[in-house]
């Protein structure tokens, strides 16, 4: 059990199976720019390259778990739910990179209010809706065109016009990084483990509108998104397919007021 450090701390839980390179990558990027107390907590699904040896290369402030199965991204999260105590948990695929000030921007928008349930970021990947190009032409005009495709520049512009602001949404938030109160995850419970390949975030975001929060883009936060690298790499196209028929199928059965 890690020891909670202060009321601006997170357990930032990475489910990871294999892409080593990119899970290097995003730890090195968190120990670069995380301006709040953090404990990473890589869960390990098994994987067969250099991600069996992470232990070997990080020691600070990260607690790596291998497990001997494939036991899924939403089971991954749970595991890192239950093991970390901070106050604020953040949900993060190793297909992201993160820049200067980002878990500080999410939580401050995050405890600006009780009822805000989870924040997430601007990002990249032209596959999400959170990205900042789309969040532009759809709700927010005032974020500025870019001259540069560079992440850290973006940050600091994001930064300069729009430092620890953000909107709420009426949609979902994707997972591929998202920050939640514990105090919530307390009160809405654990991911739903049969969402398999996705699901998981649509399902959860409105089980936490039915709980009575709502959800935050914050508009200072960027990040690069390699939007499905880890489900391109592990299941064929007709496996994806088959999936999110049956992610649709158990939203209906949960959810059938949203459709």
């Amino acid at each position: 059990m890690i020891e909670s450090r202060s009321e601006t701390a997170a357990d930032i839980i990475i489910p990871v199976f294999n892409q080593y390179p990119f899970t290097r990558n995003l730890i090195e990027s968190i120990y670069r720019h995380t301006d709040a107390p953090f404990h990473i907590y890589v869960i390990d699904n098994a994987s067969t390259d250099e991600t069996a040896d992470l232990h070997k290369v990080y020691t600070r402030d990260i607690t790596i778990i291998r497990n001997r199965e494939n036991r899924g991204w939403c089971s991954a999260v749970n595991q890192g739910i239950n093991l970390g105590q901070n106050p604020h948990v953040v949900f993060m695929n190793n297909d992201v990179e993160v820049s200067q000030g980002w878990l500080g921007n999410l939580i401050a928008f995050l405890d600006t209010h009780p009822r805000i349930g989870a924040v997430g970021p601007l990002d990249s990947s032209p596959n999400d809706w959170q990205c900042v190009d789309r969040v532009r032409e759809t709700c927010v005009s005032q974020i500025p065109r870019f001259l540069t495709e560079d992440l850290h520049e973006r940050n600091r512009i994001l930064k300069y016009h729009f430092h620890r602001a953000g909107i709420l949404i009426e949609g979902m938030l994707a997972f591929f990084c998202v920050a939640l109160k514990r105090r919530t995850i307390n009160t809405v419970g654990l991911l739903d483990e049969n969402f398999i390949g996705g699901g998981d975030d649509d399902d959860y975001c409105r089980r936490l509108r039915k709980a009575g929060f709502v959800l935050g883009l914050s508009l200072d936060t960027y990040v690069l998104h390699h939007s499905g690298l880890t489900a391109k790499t592990v299941f064929e196209n007709v496996q994806r397919s088959e999936m999110r028929k049956k992610n649709l199928s158990r939203l209906k059965e949960k959810h059938p007021d949203y459709f």
